[in-house]
């Protein structure tokens, strides 16, 4: 199914590129420009600066350049006009010192004057004719080996003369003629029945190189997606590629394909720990996954939580695979394939369940960034725990996350390290203490929709809401909400005493061990509360009346045992339910004294101008 749909790919959006399969766009760094006597005038570089995320880059410029018909990797084989600098000068300072390497480029470089005498012979153009008296001149082509002694190993090189040859319709008939003839002689003598499309005829003994890998594990020179280069790999006397059968122009499509939507200029490509995602429409629609995923604005998300999922009737599929590389071959990852409505539902839904109260302005959607930083103090979770978020949002409930993320969540929220002064500096929230909402909005939001998850693959239960739940029995949800009563009740005592900022608040101190070790954790807490309990009495006793009042409804939702009301241990779900709890009840109080403010503030105007 994924050859398929990318030769699918390739039919829709490189129609072009595959009726003409003798021509390929390449970044061409360099160009010799010759005159028409043969002579070399002038290297000319050949880029222009781009926008690459905050910086400016110098790239190459493309143009359409031969393909060769064969595989490259040993003997002669050179493209007419435009090729590697090896092939186009030879030996010089971007070949590697070894005798072979040199002996290789020599050899190269006369294959490549071969061709172009050739071509200059049969054609009778006069550019080629320009070409071939430029390499039987060799202090002329000295002289340009020495104009291009900063080119790197590898570079491509384009000849011209009054404009370059690979323009020239007798260089492109040429090429095709004589690409034809090698492509049709490499095919010969293999047949079988085509993976894609079902037919029986030629396969390919061998498929081009997908490139754009090198960054994700693979070889600088492209993987290869389906190879059988090894003795161990060739079974009943198959060869090379017929162990997986291909049709030389669907061969040709997949691997377009592959290098086009690889491309990091074409918006189609999202690298994420070490893999890259790419993704794709079977028809041409304004959508991508990662700008709901990690939204540039919240506009775009907005819109989708809105929109009723029976509005979206497009009957369109979305496509997106997971690839990396290693060492030679193209390694995939994560591949899926759906309706792009039922996607959109599935966005919609990961959204929803990522949200919990907040009790000031709506802070947006949680970004996949901020979720990374959730799960990894610099923002870099393993390639697993980021495919595995991957396919929670794009596939919903029907892949839903599992006790790894809950636990590498919870320890990340038990012990934030210094990796989240960035993350709060990425969003904008520089003065959150290590328990303060704002920066456990992300994190209990991951831990909510876990639980959920969970709790989906057992029958009855229901799921945990965005806010507070003042029935809900668990007792981990209890207990978190006891902390975040005691942590008020401790924060009151010091504010009205006139105190400063409290170094250690009692979250600070018991949550790691509150949070697993319930009953051990809670003997402290409730003496220490007492404490505070009495000192408020002498402050301000309605607040105390109040908080008290609030302790005691609170544990009045556990049931006591023998061993008293309070779990001796939490299981790593009810570990999250007490984060959840936690997350409730503070977000609650801080919503009531918000609106208690304002009702004050609102009953002062009101009397002020009745007087």
């Amino acid at each position: 199914m994924f050859v398929q749909a990318l030769a699918a790919y390739a039919d829709t959006y490189l129609s072009e590129e595959l009726n003409d399969a003798a021509w390929e766009k390449k970044p061409v760094p360099w160009m010799l420009e010759l005159s028409t006597q043969g002579r070399f005038l002038s290297a000319v570089p050949r880029l222009i600066a781009v926008t690459r995320g905050k910086k400016q880059v110098q790239v190459a410029q493309e143009i359409d350049v031969p393909r060769s018909p064969v595989n490259r990797n040993s003997g002669e084989h050179p493209l007419l006009s435009v090729d590697d600098i090896a092939y186009v000068l030879g030996v010089g300072p971007w070949t590697p010192a070894k005798a072979a390497d040199r002996e290789k480029a020599a050899k190269h470089h006369e294959a490549f004057v071969t061709l172009i005498g050739k071509a200059a012979a049969e054609t009778g153009d006069t550019a080629l004719q320009a070409c071939a008296r430029f390499y039987g001149n060799a202090s002329e082509v000295e002289r340009a080996r020495e104009a291009l002694t900063e080119a790197k190993p590898g570079s491509l090189v384009a000849l011209s003369v009054g404009g370059v040859l690979v323009n020239r319709e007798a260089v492109q008939s040429f090429w095709r003629t004589h690409y034809q003839a090698a492509f049709s002689g490499r095919m010969e003598g293999s047949v079988g029945e085509c993976l894609i499309t079902g037919k029986i005829g030629a396969i390919a003994p061998t498929h081009e190189k997908i490139k754009g890998v090198s960054s994700l594990g693979g070889q600088a020179a492209g993987v290869a997606l389906m190879s059988f280069d090894k003795e161990a790999f060739r079974s009943y006397g198959w060869e090379q590629n017929q162990n997986s059968p291909v049709a030389p122009d669907r061969a040709l499509a997949y691997v377009l394909a592959l290098n086009d939507l690889l491309r990091l200029d074409k918006g189609k490509r999202k690298d994420i720990a070490g893999v890259g995602f790419i993704f794709w429409l079977r028809k041409p629609a304004p959508f991508n996954p990662f700008d709901v995923l990690d939204p540039p604005d919240t506009d775009t998300v907005k819109a989708m939580l809105t929109l009723d999922p029976g509005v979206d009737p497009s009957p369109n599929a979305f496509y997106l695979a997971g690839v990396s590389g290693n060492g030679g071959r193209l390694r995939v990852r994560y591949w899926v394939t759906d309706s792009l409505p039922h996607i959109k539902g599935n966005l919609r839904q990961w959204h929803n369940q990522l949200r919990v109260a907040y009790p000031w302005d709506d802070p947006g959607p949680v970004r996949f960034w901020q979720l990374e930083y959730a799960l990894h103090r610099e923002g870099k979770p393993t390639a697993d725990h980021t495919i595995a978020l991957l396919r929670r949002a794009i596939e919903g409930p029907a892949q839903p996350l599992g006790y790894s993320i809950l636990s590498t969540a919870l320890t990340r929220l038990r012990h934030p390290g210094g990796g989240d002064s960035k993350a709060r500096e990425k969003s904008g929230d520089k003065k959150s203490g290590p328990m303060d909402l704002a920066r456990l909005r992300v994190p209990i939001g991951l831990i909510r929709m876990c639980i959920n998850d969970l709790f989906r693959q057992k029958e009855g239960a229901t799921e945990m809401s965005e806010g507070l739940d003042p029935a809900c029995p668990f007792p981990a949800y209890v207990c978190g909400r006891l902390m975040a009563v005691f942590e008020s009740l401790q924060s009151t005592t010091a504010r009205k005493a006139g105190g400063g900022e409290i170094n250690a608040t009692i979250t600070d101190r018991f949550f790691s061990l509150a949070s697993t070790y319930p009953a051990a954790a809670f003997s402290k807490i409730v003496d220490l509360g007492q404490k505070h309990l009495k000192k408020l009495r002498g402050l301000d006793s309605k607040a105390a009346y109040g908080i008290e009042r609030r302790i005691m409804e609170i544990e009045g939702l556990l049931q006591p045992s023998e061993k008293g009301p309070y779990p001796s241990n939490l299981s790593l779900e009810e570990q999250g339910l007490f984060a959840l709890g936690y997350y409730h009840q503070k977000a609650r109080s801080i919503a009531d004294a918000i609106d208690g403010k304002l009702s004050k503030e609102t009953s002062n105007h009101d009397n002020d101008e009745e007087s």
